[in-house]
């Protein structure tokens, strides 16, 4: 199944931030513990990304293979996700009044410009977004919650290049360095923009070219790979000149003709498998078994994690009783680069640096070993087998030497949120906020008049008590008949002098 990507092509007013200092950001990521195997869970990362004026925060999902930037309205219908964008409380939204130009149906919005910000410490003013007003597409609601933040930044085309906000914001003398840093494993997600913090991976960084494939390509950020190997340590059988793609919208490792890996315990291991409604599945009750799967990329292996990537938990969608569903599946699509579809359970193994293209530079991805992996010293110390061309000019960075720490935002939805806990009828027993609540009309309790406090003749001076106010009946005027007292007992009733007055119009007969 293809997925969504598409290339938005997104124009930006002119920036004037040259009094922002040169700088970087390091944000926290969040994943899951572990890869789950169901169409309707969500598997994708998420990082915070601050929209509009008061700041709202919104986890917006990252997907490394396109490159358009969006946030699910407050009221969007059937969005996914726990954060979204209300433009009611921005006082610098600006609607652009046109529909969004990548909508589909089912998953569509308009064009949108605001405040964006990593941290507060990056900073895009004006910044041209999708605002997502319908999420009932059943593939994406399960793809990507609360909006989208596209990672890639498309080398092929000039105009959509300079317009991605990491362009723009390095463009605009805020970043360090033309890249981009991921760690996507459970241990310590994060992403950073604009330099790669060294205490993030271990050994040297392998840099490979993107390829720029022309527009027909399944997917735009394609590089090329060694291959892959199995048990044994040598390279299954699927072809030469293979190219790989990173999906990280993807749980899964795609690969053409999966048979060739199961078929043979040389790739495979000693394991008896399973494949059930094309899910391929190893025995998981009694022991738990290790999937042995490798990526080569320019002359270096990269371990693909077994527990929690490639193997999944036991859970009520698995194939099989007593079988841990496996994260590599058939390429289905074979005619078109990439050979190799490279997802979560890769990307969640390895360290990934990103150069995106600027000034004669094409894009670079990097690859190294995540710091605190469970890595040899003879895995680290491999050594690639070439260098980029453009080495020299594009590759050669500037280290940082020092983190900024993201400012404390008070968002737009904090300031909705109650100064008090309240119980809430049905929810655990931890209190909580509420939203609007110190915006409601405050209610009075009259207390009746016997409970009124006693007179005093004398008031203490330190006394800090307020008398309660017990409020004095208002008589009627005048005596009224009651249904079901006897007429000859008028009563005086309360309160009915200060009702309206009500007039009777009478209709003339002639």
């Amino acid at each position: 199944m293809s997925r969504f990507c598409v290339i938005g092509l997104f124009g930006l007013s002119a920036l004037s931030l040259s009094a922002n200092a040169t700088s970087w950001a390091a944000l926290p990521m969040r994943v899951l513990r572990s890869l789950i195997e169901a169409d309707a869970v969500f598997n994708g990362p998420t990082v915070s990304t601050y929209f509009g004026t008061p700041p709202q925060e919104v986890n917006l999902t990252v997907d490394l293979a396109a490159d358009w930037l969006a946030a699910y309205a407050y009221d969007c219908i059937l969005c996914s996700g726990g954060t979204s964008f209300n433009p009611l409380l921005s006082s610098s939204f600006q609607s652009l009044n046109s529909a969004w130009m990548n909508s589909i149906p089912g998953f569509s919005g308009t064009e949108v410009m605001d405040w964006v910000s990593f941290g507060g410490i990056l900073n895009a003013p004006d910044r041209q977004f999708a605002l997502i007003e319908s999420g009932a597409n059943y593939t994406l609601q399960a793809t990507i919650q609360n909006g989208h933040l596209g990672a890639f930044v498309n080398p092929s085309n000039d105009t959509s290049s300079s317009a991605h906000i990491f362009s723009q914001l390095y463009q605009s003398g805020q970043l360090l360095n033309p890249v981009v840093g991921f760690r996507f494993d459970p241990s310590n997600p994060k992403i950073t923009i604009g330099a790669l913090d060294p205490a993030d991976y271990d050994g040297d960084l392998n840099w490979v070219e993107i390829n720029a494939p022309s527009a027909s390509f399944d997917s735009l950020n394609t590089f090329s790979i060694d291959g892959l190997k199995g048990y044994n340590g040598s390279f299954i059988p699927i072809g030469n000149s293979l190219t790989a793609n990173l999906d990280s919208l993807a749980n899964t490792i795609a690969i053409p003709n999966v048979s060739t890996y199961i078929s043979s315990p040389g790739f495979m291991g000693p394991i008896n498998p399973v494949i059930s409604n094309g899910i391929l599945a190893y025995p998981c009750n009694v022991t738990t078994p290790y999937v042995a799967l490798s990526a080569t990329i320019n002359g270096v292996d990269y371990q693909i994690e077994s527990t929690g990537s490639l193997l999944r938990p036991y859970t009520s969608f698995s194939p099989a009783e007593g079988y841990c569903s496996v994260g590599i599946v058939n390429k289905s699509d074979t005619l078109l680069p990439p050979s190799v579809s490279l997802g979560l359970p890769f990307l969640r193994s390895v360290y990934l640096a990103y150069r995106f293209p600027t000034d004669g530079c094409p894009g670079y991805y990097g690859f190294a070993f995540p710091a605190g992996a469970n890595r040899t010293s003879s895995q680290i110390s491999q050594t690639p087998t070439s260098t980029p061309t453009k080495s020299a000019q594009c590759l050669v960075f500037t280290t940082p030497t020092s983190t900024p720490l993201p400012s404390t935002e008070v968002t737009a939805q904090q300031k909705l949120l109650s100064s008090d806990k309240y119980n809430v009828y049905g929810g655990e027993d931890e209190a909580v906020y509420l939203v609007g609540v110190d915006d409601l009309s405050q209610m009075d309790f009259l207390a009746p008049v016997s409970a009124a406090p006693a007179p005093t003749s004398t008031a203490s001076s330190n006394s800090t008590k307020v008398p309660m106010f017990v409020p004095q009946p208002t008589q009627s005027s005048g005596k009224y008949d009651v249904f079901g007292i006897p007429q000859h007992e008028l009563v005086t009733l309360v309160g009915v002098d200060d009702l309206p007055q009500m007039v009777w119009n009478t209709t003339e007969v002639n």
